[in-house]
């Protein structure tokens, strides 16, 4: 039954990716058992975000940062995101249970910005599936509705990144979330399987008539290293410009289906309580539009209980210019973040980046550049 308490809150904490982590916490606590711990009934937590953005290239009329998540906004303190989870972990006695993510701001507009269906319809409700824990001889989860990504290192709460910003994968070249079915089995102590059947790439209205399908394994290869290994395949995109303005979820630039097939590969390695290293690297391609990939390097120190310091290195490749819209393009970007833990309900990140494209793509003064540099000011307010 000990198993059955992994796969319980793993089918929840999954939601967002299996290997985030809260930035003050290198050390999760144990997960506890459902078969000899109480219930603890329903759970409410949410956040605030707060940032101000400088970018030194001073892009004309206060323009937006282009290529990145969330971060967006230029000279003005801004609040990118109100977050609230309500969520019902199963248990072997109730084994039923339910997550649910109301999300408003802007980070919940450009996070909808290619759904099929139009990005004001389901923007607000980031997540809402249910939850089943099957009685079966190995622990098995079954989420039905809509989650997170399952692809990539990183995910949308501001909570548990290493970095404030969002790199460069996450922003262009992976999805942000699905709609369907998914199914989680713990296998054993250090192996975990995963299978999923959704409507595509950012979308809860399919934008054609096929489901794209996905698997997925972590293995502790010891007890410092964790590898996942993601892919997925299907059908993606549209010959019909949908509500968004966008052929399918995938934001494709032009018309026509595509068989899309990614891979994803995340490996984390932290050998003491203090230190963590991660990286994530994933390769994609559609056809009859092109490929595109991505690595990401992360390294964080947890200096004490009040203050860490992240950093993170990356590159993207869009040779055929289907994911950043901008014609073939290679960007770098080298990010340094410094949080302080003010207490339990506060969080204060400073964030130092520089990103490096091979041709013109940036917003600056004086139109587009090849290069740009901004330093953020974020408050995390937890409740």
């Amino acid at each position: 039954m000990i198993r059955y308490a992994a796969l319980a809150s793993a089918s929840l904490a999954f939601s967002q990716t299996p290997v985030a982590q809260e930035p003050v916490a290198m050390n999760p606590a144990p997960v506890p058992n459902p078969a000899t711990t109480p219930a603890k009934g329903l759970q409410a937590t949410g956040y605030l975000d707060f940032y101000f953005q400088t970018d030194f290239g001073q892009p004309r009329g206060r323009q937006p940062a282009n290529g990145r998540g969330f971060d967006t906004t230029q000279g003005a303190f801004k609040l990118s995101a109100a977050q609230l989870d309500l969520s019902l972990a199963p248990t072997v006695k109730h084994p039923f249970g339910f997550w649910l993510t109301g999300l408003v701001g802007p980070e919940a507009t450009l996070f909808a910005a290619t759904e099929p269906a139009g990005i004001d319809k389901y923007k607000d409700l980031a997540q809402a599936y249910v939850t089943y824990l099957a009685p079966t001889r190995f622990p098995l989860t079954f989420d039905f509705g809509k989650w997170y990504s399952f692809v990539g290192y990183e995910g949308i709460d501001n909570r548990v990144q290493d970095n404030y910003s969002r790199s460069l994968l996450f922003a262009g070249l992976e999805p942000g979330y699905m709609t369907g079915l998914r199914g989680c089995a713990v296998v054993s102590g250090k192996l975990t399987l995963n299978g999923y059947l959704y409507q595509g790439f950012n979308e809860v209205q399919n934008s054609n008539s096929t489901l794209m399908s996905g698997l997925g394994a972590t293995m502790a290869l010891t007890p410092a290293l964790t590898a996942t290994l993601q892919g997925y395949y299907g059908k993606e995109s549209s010959a019909a410009i949908n509500q968004s303005g966008t052929f399918g979820g995938i934001g494709f630039p032009t018309p026509g289906e595509s068989w899309v097939t990614q891979g994803n590969l995340v490996v984390t390695y932290q050998p003491n309580p203090k230190d963590k290293f991660a990286v994530d690297a994933t390769q994609a391609s559609a056809t009859r539009k092109g490929d595109w990939s991505g690595i990401a390097a992360y390294y964080r120190r947890q200096i004490d209980g009040r203050n860490a310091v992240g950093i993170r290195v990356e590159r993207a490749a869009d040779p055929d210019g289907i994911r950043f819209l901008a014609g073939p393009l290679l960007l770098h970007s080298l990010t340094a973040t410094y949080d302080y833990t003010v207490n339990k309900n506060l969080n204060l990140r400073f964030e130092l980046r520089h990103d490096l494209g091979d041709n013109p793509f940036f917003n600056a003064d004086s139109g587009l550049a090849t290069h740009r540099t901004t330093f953020t000011f974020a408050q995390i307010v937890k409740f």
